[in-house]
């Protein structure tokens, strides 16, 4: 029984609502409500935007979006470890760790093993004694006749002086002057984005950890994500911090007020149908 899709279901068609209808008030793709509606759930982009999802899909059928969210995770949450130790992946696959038995090698392998090192060694030795009776005294000889005589001279360089380094001016950093709305996304964790400037949609996806886009308007800059505690907003080169809470879905509209004042913005809350 699939009883978490039943029930948005069943609460869609009492409120008299097409999944049409549920697209166009959350701005959420149909490919991805009849995932929920029919618990496919390895269709969503991820959990954390299917939870997402969820409580935008939970508030225009005027459920609780707390007890769909636990269903969600009671039906996604990966299979307990078993007892005996063995780990489970994600997908369900079993990993168990093999034991180590005794080697399997016999005693005639261990000699031969020692055999080989004392053969090397006897090389080495060997190797020294030659040295040591005919090379070293060639070494010595040549050794004394590069031996500087009484009457050398030594002559050292004269030292080259080093450049005078002129310090280089720094040039005073101009200050930024914004005439618009300039809203840059900055993604600490993964989430999904929609973006509307000056009324025309610009952007909708998946933005993953360490990437950063940005949008200029001439008065209107609209954002809705799906995780907000993933997403920091800097709006004409100032941070307004993390844009809500991990797994909560955000809109939120900054718009210039006074042509006088380009930098004076204000953010405004919208509904939850995206302009």
């Amino acid at each position: 029984m699939k009883e978490l899709g039943d029930l948005l279901r069943r609460s869609r068609e009492e409120l008299g609502l097409t999944l049409e209808d549920v697209q166009t008030i959350t701005c959420i793709q149909r490919r991805y409500l009849e995932a929920l509606e029919q618990e496919r759930f390895e269709e969503l982009p991820d959990s954390v935007v299917g939870r997402g999802f969820l409580r935008s899909y939970a508030s225009v059928l005027k459920l609780d979006p707390e007890v769909l969210v636990g269903m969600f995770e009671g039906l996604t949450r990966p299979p307990d470890v078993p007892d005996d130790g063995a780990m489970l992946s994600e997908k369900g696959i079993l990993y168990k760790d093999i034991p180590i038995g005794a080697s399997g090698r016999t005693p005639s392998d261990f000699l031969v093993a020692i055999l080989a090192v004392l053969v090397v060694v006897g090389g080495l030795v060997g190797a020294f004694y030659v040295f040591q009776g005919r090379l070293l005294p060639l070494l010595e000889e040549a050794r004394g006749s590069m031996l500087p005589t009484e009457d050398a001279v030594f002559i050292l360089p004269t030292p080259t002086p080093l450049p005078t380094l002129t310090p280089t001016p720094t040039n005073t950093s101009t200050p930024v002057y914004y005439t618009g709305v300039t809203v840059e996304l900055r993604i600490t964790d993964e989430s999904w984005v929609q973006v509307f400037v000056d009324g025309v949609k610009e952007f909708e996806g998946i933005l993953r950890p360490g990437e950063a886009k940005h949008w200029n308007g001439q008065k209107q800059v609209a954002v809705r994500v799906g995780n907000a505690g993933g997403v920091e907003a800097i709006v004409n080169g100032e941070s307004m911090g993390r844009m809500g809470q991990r797994g909560q879905v955000v809109d939120q509209i900054w718009e210039k007020v006074d042509e006088g004042s380009p930098l004076l913005l204000t953010p405004t809350p919208t509904p939850s149908n995206m302009p």
